[in-house]
């Protein structure tokens, strides 16, 4: 049924009117703009977020530098009777790490559950000896470009989704006061009632 409607917009005949040929360029100028601009606004919103996220890990790698820490207790074993979502990703913990000037500094860092006493886990630290969290690495990097990518290009799909339905909606609007319009003047003439 579909096909017949959509073939029925093009071609000439009776019961084509303007307002049919007009939706259907605007539907395929919504569909054109929607094949070529999701990969587009895709490509750029994963190119733009990829290059920030390299000049945000840059600094960070300039700013902060690694060491080993020796870890002085067990972490402690997640609960075997705790569901997947509910286990902590990372423990705290104390530890000891030598600091730029060479003195020996004990402080708590963060392991996953089950570290034993006497691990050596890299840890990062900033200018002032303090630990900070790691730079972003090039797996942070490209999830973070693609997810900007492939959310970039599902925007544009339900933009273009959006403003195909406001226009068929806008369209309809029309086609029924034209219907309208048309009845007003047929119907007298068929029921044969004066106006």
């Amino acid at each position: 049924m579909l096909p017949a409607v959509w073939s029925r917009r093009w071609r000439e005949h009776p019961m084509r009117r303007r307002v049919d040929v007009f939706e259907a360029r605007v539907l395929l100028a919504v569909g054109a703009v929607v094949v070529v601009g999701a990969p587009c606004v895709g490509t750029v919103a994963g190119w733009s977020v990829y290059g920030h996220d390299r000049a945000v890990a840059a600094g960070q790698e300039a700013a902060l530098r690694p060491v080993r820490a020796e870890v002085l207790a067990d972490a402690p074993e997640p609960s075997p009777w705790a569901d997947e979502s509910s286990r902590p990703a990372a423990l705290p913990v104390p530890a000891r790490w030598t600091a730029v000037g060479g003195e020996e500094v004990k402080g708590t860092i963060r392991v996953p559950p089950g570290t034993v006493r006497g691990e050596r886990k890299d840890i990062w630290l900033d200018r002032e000896g303090r630990v900070a969290a790691a730079p972003l690495n090039d797996s942070d990097i490209w999830v973070g470009a693609l997810t900007a990518g492939f959310g970039g290009g599902i925007l544009t799909v339900t933009a273009g989704a959006f403003a195909a339905v406001l226009a068929r909606d806008a369209f309809e609007r029309r086609r029924t006061a034209d219907w309208d319009t048309e009845w007003d003047q047929v119907e007298p003439r068929w029921s044969r009632r004066s106006a």
